[in-house]
């Protein structure tokens, strides 16, 4: 019997199933059940977070990401929940593993706070989880929007847990107060390392902050039967040189990296693509306009020929079996995400626009790499919630693997298709949590130099 795919109700439920999604759209909630010391050393303090999620109705979360997170003032990194977490109605549920919060001392100015965050009994934390909901197939082909990405606010307070309690404590605040003296200490080692540390942070932004932009790419699906959808996807990229613009494929061709629309257009031979329109937003560009809707007047926009798509390098697919039903399955192929295939270039034509520097660095081998090498990375955390394009910065480190690199610190969806910043320059761009596909690979597949165009010697 030939396999029927949700496309081949696509004129039957469209009205229905969007309708519905719209209706039953969760309420999802979180919290801080429970926050302990997990380990301090000599640049950052470790914290170990149990939290909760609830919802309104059942709901499967793929991922949970966060943003802006704060522990009584003090800014934290934590890597996303990639767990699979189903929830039942108004049933807490927690994941298998804590959440590991972050401080670095180069971020603070001063380690009073810290001190004081540490000495206390409470710990207040606050910050925005956003969670990415795992939908039926039928949802996956017709709700694909930002619908689908649930804003959860984090505001709790605390009781701080010290393993080993008075001694391990003692220690910690020793540590923290060694490190504060050495910051007021004039040309003690610590202070020369948070100077550098700050002047780091500067130049990084100076530099490289004003090459990044957001991206948001919208779309149609429509069948021979007449029935249409439509379909959004954000992404971070940068400028690199003259017009050029380095973007994930997954904003230029997303049609590609989805399972279920591959699926989908396989078993429908009529279905096809349309209204393809692509923005771009430099950062800190003006995303909502005073009654909150997106704005594009310090955009680019492919539908009004400020952007041009320059060619594509050829597909890298891999084949993924897709469970259709309980015990059927269709295979279909998409396009892999840790490749440089996976980018693509497009190009500002705007004519008020001028032309970038080079910001690409010399060829560097992953050899060169250790886990001392200071590394940046940035991330567009809110994406199109917030007012304005706000990157994040986040300062790393890799590993070498193979003849790639790979991130010690798992780097959420916001932030795929960021550069990877180096003191040399841009050394890669990173395609998924881990995966980072150096410049030099990249490069060669997308053939910068082929593709730079004459329009930025004209200025």
């Amino acid at each position: 019997m030939r396999l029927r795919f949700p496309v081949s109700l696509l004129s039957i439920v469209l009205f229905a199933v969007t309708v519905a999604a719209s209706d039953q759209e969760p309420v999802v909630s979180i919290a801080v059940e429970n926050i302990s010391l997990a380990s301090i050393a000599s640049d950052r303090v470790q914290l170990s977070a149990n939290v909760s999620l609830l919802s309104s109705r059942k709901v499967t979360l793929h991922e949970v990401m966060f943003a802006q997170l704060n522990a009584s003032g003090i800014q934290l990194y934590a890597s996303p929940i990639s767990q699979r977490l189903v929830l039942l109605p108004n049933q807490k549920v927690m994941p298998a593993e804590p959440l590991l919060l972050t401080v670095y001392f180069r971020d603070l100015s001063n380690l009073k706070p810290l001190h004081s965050l540490v000495e206390g009994e409470k710990v207040s934390i606050t910050g925005m989880a956003y969670a990415n909901v795992d939908l039926t197939p039928a949802q996956k082909l017709f709700l694909r929007t930002s619908s689908v990405r649930v804003p959860m606010k984090i505001d709790s307070a605390v009781e701080l847990r010290i393993p080993g309690g008075a001694i391990i404590k003692a220690a910690a605040l020793a540590l923290i107060s060694h490190a504060q003296e050495g910051l007021e200490n004039a040309g003690s080692a610590w202070q020369t390392s948070m100077k550098m540390f700050s002047e780091q942070r500067q130049w990084l932004w100076k530099n490289y902050a004003p090459v990044l932009v957001l991206a948001h790419a919208t779309y149609q699906l429509h069948n021979a039967k007449g029935a249409t959808l439509s379909f959004e996807t954000t992404a971070m990229g940068f400028r690199i040189r003259g017009y050029q613009v380095v973007l994930p494929k997954s904003v230029l061709e997303p049609w590609k990296f989805d399972p279920y629309i591959a699926a989908s257009m396989k078993e429908d031979g009529s279905l096809k693509v349309s209204n393809y329109d692509l923005t771009l937003w430099p950062a800190n560009a003006r995303l909502r306009d005073d009654a909150g809707q997106l704005s594009v007047a310090q955009a680019w926009r492919f539908s009004t020929h400020q952007v041009r798509l320059l060619p594509f390098a050829k597909d890298d697919d891999e084949s993924m079996f897709l469970p259709i039903e309980e015990d059927k399955t269709v295979k279909v192929r998409v396009h892999r995400r840790q490749s440089a295939a996976a980018l693509g270039l497009v190009e500002i034509t705007d004519p008020s626009v001028s032309p970038m520097r080079d910001v690409l660095a010399d060829p560097v081998r992953p050899s060169d790499f250790s886990r001392d090498t200071s590394l940046a990375v940035f991330r567009f955390p809110d994406e199109l919630d917030a007012r304005e394009a706000n990157p994040r910065l986040l300062l790393i480190s890799a590993r070498q693997d193979a003849s790639s690199l790979e991130l010690d610190t798992p780097i959420d969806s916001t932030g795929w298709g960021s550069p990877v910043i180096s003191l040399e320059g841009i050394v890669g761009v990173v395609t998924s949590e881990n995966s980072v596909i150096s410049i030099t690979e990249v490069a060669k597949v997308l053939n910068f130099d082929a593709n730079h165009q004459s329009k930025g010697s004209e200025h």
